[in-house]
């Protein structure tokens, strides 16, 4: 699936709308989105997840402060989950949610004993063209520019050796957009080491 416009990158290269063009644009985005994938330990394809947590106590407990952190399965939420405590605490106000990245942090809440669960609806939407058909790209305005981004260089480093970019005499110097990836996915790296992860 494309997380990033085939025509955008096609442009980007100086090529006109070319079948082979597209081709090896279209193939280069397909392998570009499960190496993000990995890198962001999550996957991008819309689903419903139910994660659900024991907690014993908070995993920080000192003067008088608590805070409890809660990987969830999968990043990029479509909106902030719903959340059942089993002990019936409320934790309507507590909960801080980073939709991109799937963590939630709670410093209110003095867990007990409890298991805690999170329903929500994660990644994008599949693109249906007049047809109804799926057109092989995600809604990209569900996706993150910076993740367009990220797209769009990586599949810039997997064409730079494709047939009918260096036919044409396009270099691509892979290196710096190796450099570029790594920047952008460092700063969007799904991690929280004091979080705790599902059952």
């Amino acid at each position: 699936m494309f997380l990033a416009s085939v025509a955008g990158i096609r442009e980007e290269l100086g090529f006109d709308d070319m079948t082979d063009i597209n081709a090896a644009i279209s193939m280069a985005l397909n392998a570009a989105e499960p190496q993000l994938a990995s890198a962001l330990n999550t996957s991008f394809a819309r689903t419903d997840v139910v994660d659900t947590f024991w907690v014993s106590e908070p995993t920080v407990i000192e003067a008088g402060h608590v805070q409890t952190e809660f990987w969830l399965s999968r990043g990029f939420l479509a909106a902030d989950p719903t959340v059942t405590v089993s002990t019936g605490l409320d934790t309507t106000d507590a909960l801080r949610v980073d939709l991109h990245k799937g963590v939630v942090r709670d410093w209110k809440t003095y867990y007990h004993r409890a298991h805690v669960t999170f329903a929500y609806a994660a990644g994008f939407e599949a693109e249906v063209g007049s047809d109804d058909k799926p057109t092989g790209s995600y809604k990209l305005d569900q996706v993150p520019g910076w993740l367009k981004e990220a797209a769009k260089l990586q599949a810039l480093i997997l064409l730079s050796s494709a047939p009918s970019v260096t036919e044409a005499g396009v270099q691509i110097d892979t290196e710096v957009l190796k450099l570029q990836v790594a920047s952008i996915m460092e700063q969007h790296i799904r991690y929280a080491p004091m979080a705790l992860y599902p059952l």
